[in-house]
C-alpha cells in the first residue's frame, strides 16, 4: 500500500509549540511496513527521505498529481484536493487504527 506521508505534525510532533519535534513513536513501523512517500512543505524534505529511507519524495505545491492509496496529514483537509487518494487521516495512529480494524 503506498502512502503520502506529511512530515511537520504528523512524522514528526512537537509538545511545545514548535520548539523541539521528535519523530512520532510509531513512524519507522509504518516505514518498514508500508510503502511510504514523503509529502510535505517542509523544506528538509530530501533530508528526511534519506535518513527515513523512505520510497520517495514529493514537495507540497510542485506541479505533479501524487496518487497513493492513503494519504497521513494533521490538515489533509487543507490537501485532499492536490493529491488523487482513497482516504485521508489526520495522524499515523488514526491511520494504523482503521487497519487493525480492518484485519
Amino acid at each position: 500500500m503506498k502512502i503520502l506521508l506529511d512530515i511537520d505534525d504528523t512524522a514528526l510532533i512537537t509538545k511545545d509549540r514548535g520548539k523541539t519535534w521528535s519523530e512520532h513513536p510509531l513512524l519507522r513501523a509504518l516505514i518498514n511496513q508500508y510503502d511510504v512517500v514523503l509529502y510535505s512543505g517542509n523544506p528538509e524534505i530530501a533530508k528526511y527521505h534519506k535518513e527515513w529511507k523512505t520510497k520517495g519524495y514529493i514537495p507540497k505545491g510542485s506541479d505533479y498529481l501524487p496518487k497513493a492509496e492513503v494519504l497521513i496529514d494533521n490538515d489533509s483537509d487543507l490537501w485532499k484536493e492536490t493529491v488523487e487518494v482513497k482516504k485521508c487521516y489526520k495522524s499515523i495512529d488514526s491511520f494504523l487504527k482503521s487497519t487493525r480494524k480492518q484485519k
